[in-house]
């Protein structure tokens, strides 16, 4: 990678020995068939001092930025990051800059690897490669980052876990993002409010449970007013949430739920326990499965 970026800046420094010479070209947005030239060494150099600043992690990269008064603006994102931060340390390998016709702010695109070493204790390596949008004063205006994350990094993988069962044995798992928590907040105030009509459109037509006791039976949408029908009250509370899939497979997923409740049955008995339960969603985005188990609630 690091080489093919030399090439590339080489490529376009022979093409275009003077920055009047087009690089590229706009394809969509404002800017839409606009030319794309190179930059200058100013912009170039306001970055490189930025970047290093930026790894003396004491806020001194502040002065580099725009003076944005928006509470949540670039100023107030990059006090923050600095915050949590106990060592920076960003190595570019590769920097070019490149100004589009009619525009006053040019755009340095960064190549860097890039080590973090968090207050909390936790450890980061990345390929980074960043793209700074500078102001004729030598500004930040704006700032965006893409990453690359090594297979040693501790944490922000796309993947990991490792199942050990069924014909996918050995895949991994990667987080879903199909609404699988707003779908079972939705749940969960339903049936604490024993709202039958709203519980059955978030279930599939028939829901396979396993519940804590071992016992397998299938539920059907039409049983939902007749079991509520049981209790007094219910109160079902979320502790954490977690939606998960096999890896490279169909968008079916898992949601481990870990949540305490309360049923108090109208016989005036009380049911009280600590869950965690597995609720599986079919390709249609319905719970279609509930594997249960359970602990006593932690006695004072």
């Amino acid at each position: 990678m690091k080489k093919l970026l030399v090439i590339a800046i080489l490529a376009i420094s022979v093409s275009a020995n003077a920055q009047t010479a087009s690089v590229g070209q706009i394809f969509d947005g404002e800017g839409k068939g606009k030319k794309i030239k190179l930059g200058s060494d100013k912009a170039v150099n306001a970055v490189l001092s930025n970047i290093k600043a930026y790894n003396l992690n004491d806020g001194s990269d502040l002065p580099q930025y725009v003076d944005d008064k928006a509470p949540n603006g670039l100023k107030s994102m990059i006090t923050d990051w600095h915050k949590g931060m106990k060592m920076l340390n960003e190595v570019p390998h590769g920097i070019f800059s490149v100004k589009v016709d009619g525009e006053k702010n040019e755009h340095v695109f960064v190549y860097a690897d890039e080590d973090r070493i968090y207050k909390n204790g936790s450890t980061q390596k990345l390929k980074v490669m960043e793209v700074f949008e500078i102001t004729p004063e030598g500004k930040v205006a704006n700032f965006s980052q893409f990453s690359q994350i090594p297979e040693t990094n501790e944490f922000g993988k796309t993947t990991g876990g490792k199942l050990y069962v069924t014909n996918m044995k050995g895949s991994s798992f990667q987080f879903s993002n199909r609404g699988e928590i707003e779908k079972m907040e939705k749940f969960m105030d339903a049936y604490n409010k024993m709202d039958s009509k709203t519980c059955q459109e978030l279930l599939a037509d028939k829901v396979i449970i396993h519940d804590f006791d071992g016992v397998v039976s299938t539920m059907t949408k039409d049983m939902i007013p007749a079991i509520f029908a049981e209790y007094s009250s219910l109160d079902w509370k979320p502790i954490s949430m977690l939606p998960f899939k096999i890896t490279d497979t169909d968008p079916a997923a898992g949601l481990l739920v870990n949540a305490r409740e309360k049923r108090v049955l109208k016989d005036g008995t009380v049911w009280e326990k600590e869950l965690i339960e597995f609720f599986e969603f079919n390709l249609d985005g319905k719970i279609s499965g509930i594997t249960q188990y359970s602990r006593g609630i932690d006695k004072k």
